[in-house]
């Protein structure tokens, strides 16, 4: 099953940073996912509360090279290149 969100947020939050056991501090980037529960019929689909997840640097610049790969082949099926 599948959820559908409205909007995604990234924050970098001080808070988050971390320092592996002989290693660099590390500091993670936020994800967050919500709902505008204020627009639309909410009769069709359910309000849900926000989802977050949190990546380190590494995490978040493999996940940004995927959604360009995403983006290419939906350009690519649409027609559009």
């Amino acid at each position: 099953m599948s959820d559908y969100r409205d909007s995604i947020h990234c924050r970098i939050d001080a808070e988050l940073m971390w320092v592996p056991e002989g290693g660099e501090p590390v500091q993670e980037i936020s994800v967050i996912m919500t709902d505008d529960h204020r627009s639309g019929d909410r009769r069709q689909r359910c309000w849900l509360p926000p989802a977050i997840c949190t990546l380190t640097p590494q995490e978040a610049r493999e996940f940004a090279l995927e959604l360009l790969e995403f983006a290419d082949q939906a350009e690519r099926i649409g027609g559009r290149r």
